[in-house]
């Protein structure tokens, strides 16, 4: 692309390099004829010239497209119409500028370069400075159609201008011309001796060679191509070499992350798979919590109906204590009229007795007042017989008066007994019927707390009904949720079981890209190293899972030290190119120490001794880690 010869040109001043300095820049204005006054014309076109540059331009760009050659190499070099138009634009009002000092000479210099670079020979780009003149004399007669001596010196002063461009461009197309043929002026021995050089370097390279450089201080001499290309082949084994590198550690990091991954998918299968039994027994275990549930919600209607008889039963039972205290009231107030009546009877006992008492007096008054009169009949003879009789008969009912108040007396006793007995028995009456009374209120006051409780246990066995209610439908939904669950874990399941299988192309891909890489040397052991380093992190990550039960290993996969990667490294270049440093010499211990704990951890784990292994493990972890 233009955009990109012109960076290629833009470290270099091209008018020092063509010994192009002012004193030459004078004599080539000269040379032409150009003066200031011919400057000073044409800066007064420029607003004129500004004017029509969009057409002289498209004019310009007509002419161009009639030729397909030039429009295919336009095309080839990456620019486009509008691109070289807005170009040609600025090119055409710098040419009635005035400046024609060194940054002029220098971007015209620059633009001969970029001719030479894209293939465009002088016989186009001289031809468009012929095109240019056919486009503006026209115009500027036209201005100056009055003054056509003024029009016709400012033609030349453009024709002058237009000149010392294409000296410049020739100028240009030389030197660089002259330059690559002094860049193929080899000679015969010389080109083949670097051909040779360079078939070298390549042959090396496509057997695995990436130390290989082109090292002869004459081969990259100079500023020729085959001198750049040689300049460019060492970048490139340089660029390949770090490249191998690169990728031989990628690999290594990527069969270490694969067995991290494999072991973490190990993980997560083992989970997942425990995660599906777990959901399994759950959901097993909500439908017996859902049957428990079901049988709670029929205990707990169950418990609200009781609640609700109980609860008719008490509010009864207060109605029918409330009833029993009233009567205790009333049957207290009838013993209370009973004990008055009774006080009444005794009362009158004793008025009968008081007047039994009296009878009792005059019978015994009668009977001696009889017993006088007989005396005083038999004191009389026949004359008081029939008064003696009298007497006898008075004596005699005054006796029978006597028995019969004194049996009176009696009965008044008995009566006044039963009647005090009475009354004992209507005053104990009155204190049951106040203790009843008392019992009653209480009992009373006892059902309507019993009461109240039985509403409370009423409500609550309703409110236990309704949580029962939404516990069943909480189940419900944990049991839809559990489903899901166990449907995601199933596909989870699945997918470690691919990712496993992917896995496992990975490790296959890293071993291959490994052994791929083997096929470079590039320079020293370090990749071998790195390989053995990797093989070590890669042991370490196999164990843990073997340990995690993810993983089997058999006791003759525990090589020794001498049979792994970095022993076999260490016991033969190792050694030998690094055995004067102490640091590796003080590796062989812990290196066979590390092996020996493996095959111990191997044999402890496959014996069933767990608790073994896992101690055994740890000083694993630690001896890795010194050696890595």
């Amino acid at each position: 692309m233009i955009e990109k010869f012109l960076n290629d040109a833009a470290g270099a001043n091209l008018c020092e390099l063509m010994n192009l300095g002012p004193e030459q820049q004078a004599r080539h204005k000269a040379f032409v004829g150009l003066t200031e006054a011919d400057l000073a014309l044409l800066v007064e076109l420029a607003p004129v010239i500004e004017r029509h540059a969009d057409a002289v331009v498209d004019g310009f760009y007509v002419n161009i497209q009639r030729h397909p050659e030039l429009e295919q190499l336009i095309r080839g070099v990456g620019s486009n119409w509008e691109r070289l138009k807005r170009t040609q634009r600025a090119y055409l009002l710098e040419l009635f500028k005035g400046d024609l000092g060194p940054d002029y000479f220098e971007r015209r210099l620059r633009v001969g370069v970029i001719h030479h670079k894209i293939g465009l020979t002088p016989r186009w780009y001289l031809g468009s400075y012929s095109v240019y003149m056919q486009l503006l004399a026209p115009i500027i007669f036209k201005h100056w159609r009055w003054q056509r001596g003024r029009a016709l010196q400012a033609v030349l002063a453009l024709d002058k201008v237009l000149s010392l461009d294409a000296q410049l461009a020739i100028d240009t197309y030389i030197h660089s011309l002259s330059a690559e043929l002094n860049v193929v002026s080899l000679s015969k021995e010389e080109l083949e001796q670097r051909l040779n050089a360079y078939n070298n370097l390549i042959d090396r390279v496509a057997h695995g060679d990436l130390t290989a450089r082109v090292e002869t201080a004459g081969e990259l001499a100079g500023e020729d191509d085959l001198s750049r290309l040689g300049g460019n082949l060492n970048k490139m084994v340089d660029r390949l070499a770090d490249m191998t590198s690169e990728v031989a550690e990628s690999s290594n990091a990527m069969m270490v992350s694969v067995e991290q991954v494999r072991a973490s998918i190990g993980a997560q299968s083992s989970g997942a798979a425990q995660q599906a039994a777990s959901v399994s027994e759950t959901t097993a275990t909500l439908e017996q919590i859902k049957a428990t549930s079901q049988q709670n919600l029929e205990k707990a209607t169950a418990l609200k109906e009781v609640a609700d008889r109980a609860r008719a039963e008490g509010d009864q039972g207060v109605t029918v204590v409330e009833a029993a205290v009233q009567a205790m009231r009333q049957t207290r107030g009838q013993v209370e009229a009973i004990a008055g009546h009774i006080g009444v009877l005794n009362e009158r006992l004793q008025q009968i007795g008081d007047i039994t008492n009296a009878v009792g007096e005059l019978a015994s008054q009668s009977k001696m007042l009889a017993l006088n009169a007989s005396i005083e009949a038999a004191k009389a003879g026949d004359a008081g017989r029939g008064f003696a009789v009298v007497a006898e008969e008075v004596r005699d009912l005054a006796e029978q008066s006597r028995q019969a108040t004194t049996q009176v007396q009696g009965i008044l006793v008995e009566i006044r007994n039963a009647a005090a007995r009475a009354v004992r028995a209507v005053e104990e009456g009155n204190e049951g019927a106040d203790r009843g009374a008392n019992l009653a209120d209480r009992a009373g006051e006892t059902l309507h707390g019993l009461n109240r409780v039985i509403h409370d246990t009423a409500m609550a066995s309703q409110q236990i009904v309704a949580a029962v209610r939404q516990e069943a439908a909480g189940i419900d939904q944990i049991r839809i949720a559990m489903g899901d669950i166990s449907q995601v874990t199933s596909q989870f399941v699945a997918a470690t079981h691919q990712t496993e299988a992917a896995t496992d192309q990975l490790t296959d891909y890293a071993a291959l890209l490994q052994n791929m890489v083997k096929l470079f040397q590039v320079g020293g052991a370090r990749f071998d190293f790195d390989h053995a380093r990797t093989l070590h992190r890669t042991w370490v990550t196999r164990l843990e899972a073997f340990l995690g039960g993810r993983e089997t290993l058999a006791e003759e996969e525990a090589v020794s030290h001498h049979h792994c990667q970095l022993g076999r490294w260490y016991d033969s270049e190792g050694l030998q190119r690094y055995g004067h440093i102490p640091e590796m010499l003080a590796l062989d211990a812990p290196h066979r120490e590390l092996h020996e704990l493996i095959h111990d951890v191997v044999q402890q784990q496959n014996k069933g001794q767990h608790p073994n292994a896992a101690q055994v493990m740890v000083r694993v972890r630690a001896l890795s880690a010194r050696i890595i």
